[in-house]
């Protein structure tokens, strides 16, 4: 089973830009835009996609062209960990736009080596869930946890960018830092992204059932963690669930899409069902977008 075997259906009525509504485009691998009215809110993009040869052998840099080709605008950006495939391209995207930065010392950390102004970051308090507003978005950042995926189930990369850093850095000096989940309400929506396969369910907001329209599910090494899409399901309860984070984000957008290793799509759809027969699953292609109305 293939991620194209399912859609991101437009939910009730409206013209696009209608002030009720919110638009959700997927920008690949845990990347997300977030827009409501002319309000635009970025999660972990990732626009870049340097190969694995060159993610091993040299520092990655942003590649301006693919970058500025997806976004022309943000008024802020969450980071939910360090790793490269969720801030290298922040830096420079906060530079483009103006926009503030949100997420962990090690995050702040690499801002400041890319020479963007303190009072344009924001580094949250590790363990303190936090409520902040970006124009019309009330932001929740949650402490969460990174999938133990690698080197004998550990997280991959980890510790902290040091405020010592200079960059151009490697891949492997992305190191993890501290990991948020986001709770984001807009326009009457509820939003919740999980960017990576795990979570510490005793920080996940309580709320009705429902109550998160959607939510934006890492299903990429969630092997690491037995019961993950059942744990996420269960403390978030949402009305659907989009998977994300499954695309080779080593292969270029321009190509067709390719899942990574172990993604096991057609596993994730069956622990979904597990779960909830009537829970509706969503996905969007790269770059693809979809819109929540009222």
């Amino acid at each position: 089973m293939h991620p194209n075997d399912f859609a991101a259906p437009t939910v009730g009525a409206g013209p696009l830009g209608d002030p009720a509504s919110v638009g959700v485009r997927w920008l690949g691998t845990a990347g997300y835009e977030l827009t409501a009215g002319d309000a635009t809110l970025l999660i972990d993009p990732y626009l870049t996609r340097a190969g694995l040869a060159h993610f091993v052998t040299r520092p990655l840099t942003p590649d301006a062209a693919a970058i500025d080709a997806a976004i022309t605008r943000a008024d802020a950006v969450l980071v939910g960990h360090s790793h490269f495939d969720h801030v290298l391209d922040v830096p420079y995207i906060a530079h483009k736009t103006g926009a503030h930065v949100y997420g962990s010392r090690s995050a702040a950390n690499l801002m400041a080596a890319s020479g963007l102004p303190a009072a344009q970051v924001t580094a949250l308090d590790p363990g303190r869930t936090t409520t902040f507003e970006v124009g019309p978005f009330r932001v929740t950042a949650v402490p969460s946890l990174h999938s133990p995926f690698a080197f004998g189930n550990k997280v991959p990369y980890p510790g902290e960018i040091p405020c010592t850093c200079e960059i151009p850095i490697r891949g492997k000096r992305y190191r993890c830092g501290d990991v948020f989940s986001y709770r984001v309400e807009v326009a009457g929506h509820t939003l919740y992204h999980l960017g990576s396969a795990n979570l510490a369910e005793e920080s996940i907001p309580k709320t009705a059932d429902g109550a998160v329209e959607l939510l934006l599910l890492c299903i990429a090494a969630r092997f690491a963690v037995p019961g993950i899409i059942k744990r996420s399901l269960d403390a978030i309860r949402p009305q659907r669930v989009m998977p994300m984070h499954y695309d080779n984000l080593f292969r270029s957008a321009a190509k067709p899409l390719r899942l990574l290793p172990l993604t096991r799509f057609g596993r994730f759809v069956d622990e979904v069902r597990d779960f909830d027969r009537d829970l509706a699953i969503a996905t969007l292609p790269l770059g693809g977008r979809m819109e929540l109305r009222s």
